[in-house]
């Protein structure tokens, strides 16, 4: 269709109907609008933008706020928030002549904006009450005292807002807050139109928020009941590899998560650079169920690991999870327990023989002249007879079948004395003796003999520590071993027996105090020593710590309590409590 009527044909081009005259004036006024509409959609992609799910209610008004009054004029901005439980949140802006900005943020119930409307009184919410279930966005023009819709209005004439604008936010048809913009002017007619684009752009950025917190909140829960449990919780994807650990894990292996994430579980828990053959994980997802298996760990750790298939809502094989609890101590007492039973009746059953070796070799020794060839050999079978006795008591103490009396005694006078036993077999390898503790009398309450064979056994201990040391050196070392005494806080005191000799691998250290567990050559120790020292200090309240450094030399500290206030049995004995 041929369009032969000029002005008809301008007015199909710019939308403008108008005379010639006019027409440039009504193009410029649409320019205008074009324009001021291309601000509007270039401050909501702004808002789109800016609005960030980790936001609060406070930060987005804010936010909010420069880019309205770019285009809107108002006096007073109020974002409605509604919680959970009926709780609103309500953050007001406001500005006064002066331009002087402020924002507050208050919390009032549901249940008290419904109280407001239905009594009509001057308090918060009658409008708000109308737009939050009509889904309605409300404007009211020209508000005076004479034309006051609802109770809070006077309230706003009071202040010279003489309009005002409320619309609803609604996400997933559900109005979840509202967007109230108050003015002392009047509002333009393309306002309303605009702030319904900023309360849909609000509603999308609370939901998203509300999403974000409930997702965060979520995760917070999992992660502390995750971290609460006190035994080991290990998730393994399918290619083996640690996704997740709580704190029992982190302590256990004594590694951070960063250090743990991405391992291998059959490196993690064991050491290996293959998988394990047969692999727990691959089991249960095969089987799908759960299954039980009890191991040690690299650590020298038994685990009891549960391990529990896990699948995704296809039912495809996601990972798997491990739930292990430490048994070392349990399976170890169990060890123990059967070990003592064992050695005190193989002490028993030796001790009634070689009393009466050593008897009868005392008495041969008697009636036999030291010129004769055969006192040697006797003197041999009664020396041999009492270390088979130390030995057996050594045993019996393991055992717990020994007792010990308890008095007050001076730590130092048992030192001196477990040293002057010692020191001229130190000395005659060569080895320096250093004392470095405080003369005055230490007084603590305990069992000399014991204490004086825990010193006694350190100090041998330090000085095959150095010989074997020397061994491998081209030019050995000069041996040294000082022993020294502190005081430690809560009534503490440690000796402490330092040597520079071998030292210990820091893997071996948690073995060093089990039964017959020994570095040193056949004949030379039973293994014993260690276990029954701690033994000895754990009945005396005490323990025995470890410091080590591999070529360089070790640290024993016995470590005693001062004011010892545990009970004695039948008034004077208590039964040794080794590990």
């Amino acid at each position: 269709m041929v369009i032969e009527n000029k002005a008809m044909l301008i007015e199909k081009l710019t939308g403008i109907h108008s005379s010639k005259k006019s027409y440039y004036v009504e193009l410029k006024e649409k320019i205008e609008e074009v324009s001021k509409r291309n601000i509007q959609l270039e401050i909501i992609n702004q808002l789109a933008k800016s609005m960030g799910i980790d936001m609060s209610f406070r930060e987005i008004v804010e936010n909010v706020i420069p880019k309205m009054q770019a285009l809107v004029y108002f006096d007073y901005l109020t974002l409605y928030i509604v919680l959970k439980d009926g709780l609103i949140n309500r953050v007001i802006f406001q500005t006064d002549d002066k331009k002087n900005n402020k924002i507050q943020d208050t919390f009032f119930k549901n249940e008290q904006l419904q109280r407001s409307s239905n009594s009509k009184d001057e308090d918060t919410g009658s409008a708000l009450w109308f737009v939050l279930n009509e889904n309605k966005p409300l404007l009211q023009k020209n508000i005076s005292k004479k034309g006051c819709t609802f109770p809070e209005d006077l309230k706003l004439v009071k202040q010279g807002i003489t309009s005002k604008i409320l619309i609803p936010l609604v996400a997933k048809e559900k109005v979840i807050g509202v967007l109230e913009v108050a003015s002392k002017r009047e509002f333009d007619s393309n306002d309303l139109p605009f702030l319904e684009q900023v309360a849909d752009q609000l509603s999308f950025c609370l939901e998203n928020i509300r999403l974000y917190n409930e997702l965060w909140q979520h995760k917070q829960e999992w992660e502390i009941t995750f971290s609460a449990v006190t035994d080991l919780l290990v998730f393994i994807n399918q290619d083996k590899e640690i996704q997740k650990v709580n704190k029992a894990a982190l302590d256990f292996f004594t590694m951070s998560e960063k250090d743990i994430l991405g391992q291998k579980c059959y490196s993690l828990f064991y050491g290996r650079e293959t998988p394990c053959n047969p692999c727990l994980g691959e089991q249960v997802l095969q089987e799908k169920k759960s299954a039980y298996q009890q191991t040690r760990t690299r650590h020298y750790r038994v685990l009891d690991i549960f391990a529990y298939p896990a699948f995704t809502l296809k039912g495809e094989p996601y990972g798997v999870t491990y739930y292990a609890k430490d048994v070392t101590r349990f399976v170890d007492s169990i060890k123990f327990a059967s070990l003592g039973e064992m050695s005190a009746g193989v002490a028993h059953e030796l001790n009634s023989p070689l009393t009466a070796i050593v008897g009868n070799s005392q008495l041969l020794l008697r009636e036999t002249p030291s010129s004769s060839p055969h006192y040697q050999l006797i003197s041999d079978i009664q020396s041999c007879g009492v270390r088979c006795q130390r030995i057996i008591q050594n045993l019996l103490t393991f055992s717990r079948q020994d007792e010990f009396s308890f008095e007050e005694i001076d730590l130092n006078q048992v030192i001196k004395k477990a040293f002057s036993l010692v020191s001229y077999q130190i000395e005659k390898d060569k080895v320096d003796l250093i004392q470095k503790y405080d003369p005055a009398p230490l007084y603590i309450t305990g069992n000399s003999q014991g204490l004086e064979q825990i010193i006694v056994n350190l100090l041998l201990n330090a000085r095959d520590a150095i010989e074997k040391k020397n061994q491998n050196e081209e030019t050995p070392e000069k041996g040294e071993v000082v022993i020294s005494t502190r005081i430690q806080p809560e009534k503490y005191v440690a000796i402490d027996i330092i040597d520079n000799g071998c030292g210990i691998d820091a893997d071996k250290i948690p073995l060093i105090f089990n039964p017959f567990n020994t570095t040193k050559k056949a004949g030379k120790g039973t293994g014993l020593g260690l276990s029954v020292s701690l033994g000895i200090a754990q009945a005396h309240g005490g323990f025995i710590d470890v410091e080590s450094i591999p070529g360089k030399g070790s640290t024993f500290s016995l470590i005693l309590p001062l004011d010892r206030q545990k009970k004695i049995n039948n008034g004077t004995m208590i039964t040794a409590n080794p590990i």
